[in-house]
C-alpha cells in the first residue's frame, strides 16, 4: 500500500495508511478524522509489544474533542514490516519517528507547531528520543510510564546480557509481563491475551540499546524544552519510576507537571480509570495551546542554560586524582600506540587524528601495542565519529543527486576542512561530475595536507586549498554561487554562540539561494568529562566541549537564513548531521 491509499479498518474505525521508511520498511500507521476540527493535532506512540490499534478508545475521545488523531504500528510491530520487537538500534526507532512525522506534515498537513505527543511505555522513549535528538517545534509532550528502566528482576541483568549478546548468546527474551499486571480492568486483559498481533518478546539487543538511550535521556533531559506532562503509575511492576523522576527533574521546560496516579498499574491508558487520564492529559494539552508557544532563547544558550552550567563544571581547575592518572597511563601508552601517539603530537581534534579514525587501521609497536591501538579506535567516541562521516557521505551524495544526474555544475565550500577528506572522498567517489572546491583552514599545515591529499587522489584542478579563518566575516566573499557548504566538527569545539554566528553568517554570504548547508553537531558525549581533563586540543589546550542541543544549533542555523530539511543522528546519540536549505535573502 503506498502513502496514497486509504482503507476503511473497520476494528477501529479509522483510515489505515502506510508510509516507507529509510531503508523501505512499510510503516502502517492509523488516522482518526476529527469531528469539528479545531486545526490541531495529536500523534500516539503505543507501548512495546503492541500496535495502534490498541489506541482506538483514547484516538476517539480526542478526535471527539475536534483533534486529527495519528497512531503507527512501529517497526517490528503490529502490522508493520520489520523483524518482530527488534531493529538494528533504537536510533533506528528514532529515525522512523521522524520520517514518519515529516510524512505526516506532507501527507496530512500536518503542522508540528500545531502538534501534540502522547506516549506510553517504551514508545514513551521513542518520543523523548526524537524530541530530544531532533528538536521538533511541537505544542506538548505528554509521556505515561516511560520504560527509561525496566524491571528486570535480575541482579546485574544488563551486564549480564551484555556478555551474552557480545559471545553471540540469548539473541531475544521473553517478556515475563503478564496482562493482569498491566491493568486492572478484566475485559482489557481478555483483549490482551487474545490480540494475535501482541508480540511476548524482545531482540535482547534491542532491550540494552534502550536502557542505553534511556541512560542518555534522563542525563541530558535539560536539552528539552517542550511543556511536559509525567504520568508515573504508582503500582508499576514493569518500569521503575526513579528515573522518570530524574528525567522530569531535569527537563528546562517551565511548563511541566508531574502526575502520579494512585493504585494504577503500568498500562495507563488501559486501566479502569482511564477516562480520567484522558481527560488529565487533554486540560494539560489544552492549556499548551491556550498560551503563546514558549522557546527559550536558543542563541543565548552559552550565558545559561543546562550545557552551559555542565561546561562551567568541566572548566573547573580542581581535577580528580583519577584523572590524572588517567593522563599518565595516555602518555605511557603514546609509546606503543600510534594512534593515541599522533592526539598527543597534534591534539586529539586535529585533522591528522580525524583521518587516523577515518582509516581505522590498528598500528602500534609489537602486537601488544597493536591491540591498545586497537582498543583506542574502538571507543565510543571514534565509532561515533566514523558513523558521523559516514552519515555526511551519505548526505553529500543525496543532496547533490539531481545536480549529478543533470551533469550540473557542483560548486562545493568547506570552512574548516581539515586534512580536507570528506570534499575530496567525495569528488573520488564520483570522479565524473563537473564540480569546483574551496576547501578552507586557519592552519598551514592543514592546507598543506589538503593541497597533498588532492594531488594524490588526481583531484588537482578541482580543488582549491586556501588558508582562511573560518570565523573571521570578512574572509567571506559575497559570491552565492555555492551550491553546498559543510561545516563539520568545529563549533564544538567553542563554547560561545559569536564565532558560530559569525561564521554562518559568512556561509550564507556564498551560499546561492536554493543551496544546500551540511552541519554537523555534538549534542551529547558520553565521555565528555574524561576528554576535557585527559585528552588535549590541537591548540596545545584542554579539550574542553560544550555539547549544544539540536534546538541550540538549529536555531542559530535558521538565524542565519537556513531552513533545516533533514538529519541523521549516530546510535550513540553522540553527532548529528543536518542539512539546511539556503532561504531567499
Amino acid at each position: 500500500m503506498s502513502s496514497s491509499e486509504l482503507m476503511l479498518c473497520p476494528q477501529s474505525q479509522a483510515e489505515l495508511y502506510s508510509f516507507h521508511s529509510f531503508d523501505g520498511c512499510r510503516i502502517l500507521y492509523r488516522h482518526w478524522p476529527a469531528e469539528n476540527h479545531n486545526g490541531r493535532f495529536i500523534t500516539l506512540f503505543h507501548r512495546g509489544h503492541e500496535h495502534g490499534a490498541r489506541l482506538t478508545e483514547m484516538a476517539q475521545f480526542y478526535a471527539q474533542q475536534g483533534y486529527h488523531v495519528f497512531a503507527w504500528d512501529a517497526r517490528g510491530n503490529g502490522e508493520s514490516e520489520g523483524t518482530r520487537d527488534s531493529a538494528e538500534s533504537f536510533s533506528v526507532l528514532t529515525h522512523d519517528a521522524e520520517l514518519w512525522m515529516r510524512h505526516l506534515k506532507q501527507q496530512h498537513l500536518l503542522e508540528f507547531e500545531q502538534t501534540s505527543v502522547i506516549a506510553m511505555s517504551i514508545g514513551a522513549v521513542i518520543a523523548a528520543a526524537w524530541v530530544h535528538d531532533y528538536a521538533p517545534d511541537i505544542r506538548a509532550l505528554v509521556l505515561a510510564a516511560p520504560a527509561f528502566r525496566i524491571k528486570l528482576y535480575v541482579p546485574l541483568a544488563i551486564p549480564l546480557l551484555r556478555i551474552a549478546r557480545k559471545n553471540g548468546w540469548i539473541e531475544n527474551l521473553n517478556s515475563y509481563v503478564k496482562a493482569r499486571v498491566l491493568t486492572h480492568d478484566r475485559h482489557e486483559q481478555q483483549t490482551f491475551n487474545q490480540d494475535p498481533l501482541i508480540s511476548h518478546s524482545i531482540a535482547t539487543d534491542l532491550l540494552i540499546d534502550t536502557y542505553d538511550t534511556s541512560t542518555r535521556l534522563v542525563e541530558d533531559s535539560g536539552a528539552i524544552h517542550t511543556p511536559t506532562l509525567m504520568l508515573c503509575a504508582e503500582q508499576d511492576w514493569v518500569v521503575k519510576r526513579r528515573p522518570q523522576r530524574q528525567f522530569y527533574q531535569g527537563l528546562s521546560s517551565p511548563y511541566k507537571e508531574w502526575q502520579s496516579l494512585p493504585g494504577f498499574y503500568h498500562a495507563i491508558f488501559h486501566e479502569d480509570q482511564r477516562q480520567q487520564v484522558f481527560a488529565r492529559s487533554l486540560d494539560f494539552i489544552e492549556r499548551a495551546y491556550a498560551r503563546a508557544p514558549w522557546t527559550p532563547e536558543l542563541n543565548q544558550q552559552d550565558h545559561y542554560g543546562p550545557s552551559k552550567d555542565k561546561y562551567d563544571r568541566l572548566c573547573m581547575t580542581a581535577k580528580h586524582p583519577g584523572y590524572w592518572l588517567a593522563k599518565q597511563g595516555m602518555k605511557l601508552l603514546g609509546r606503543i600506540s600510534d594512534g593515541i601517539h599522533l592526539g598527543l603530537k597534534t591534539g586529539f581534534d586535529s585533522g591528522s587524528t580525524l583521518d587516523y579514525i577515518y582509516q581505522n587501521q590498528a598500528s602500534g609497536k609489537g602486537n601488544f601495542g597493536r591491540w591498545v591501538d586497537e582498543q583506542y579506535l574502538d571507543s565510543i567516541g571514534w565509532r561515533g565519529i566514523r558513523l558521523r562521516k559516514a552519515n555526511l557521505d551519505e548526505l553529500l551524495d543525496t543532496v547533490t543527486q539531481t545536480a549529478r544526474n543533470e551533469k550540473r555544475p557542483i560548486q562545493l565550500l568547506d570552512i574548516a576542512t581539515g586534512n580536507g577528506r570528506y570534499i575530496c572522498d567525495f569528488l573520488a567517489r564520483h570522479p565524473d561530475i563537473e564540480a569546483s572546491a574551496e576547501l578552507r583552514d586557519y592552519c598551514p599545515n592543514n592546507i598543506a595536507k589538503v593541497t597533498a591529499l588532492a594531488e594524490q587522489m588526481g583531484l588537482g584542478e578541482k580543488v582549491q586549498a586556501k588558508q582562511k579563518d573560518a570565523f573571521d566575516l570578512d574572509s567571506y566573499e559575497k559570491q552565492g554561487n555555492v551550491d553546498v557548504a559543510v561545516i563539520s566538527g568545529v563549533f564544538e569545539l567553542f563554547s560561545d554562540n559569536q564565532p558560530i554566528q559569525q561564521a554562518l553568517a559568512g556561509v550564507a554570504k556564498q551560499v546561492k539561494a536554493g543551496g544546500v548547508l551540511i552541519y554537523t553537531n555534538q549534542p551529547w558525549h558520553p565521555q565528555q568529562a574524561f576528554i576535557a581533563k585527559v585528552l588535549g586540543g590541537h591548540q596545545g589546550n584542554d579539550w574542553v566541549m560544550r555539547c549544544r542541543s539540536q534546538a541550540e544549533m538549529d536555531a542559530l542555523v535558521e538565524e542565519a537564513g537556513f531552513e533545516k530539511m533533514g538529519m541523521r543522528i549516530d546510535r550513540f546519540g553522540i553527532f548529528t548531521v543536518s542539512v539546511a536549505l539556503r532561504k531567499d535573502a
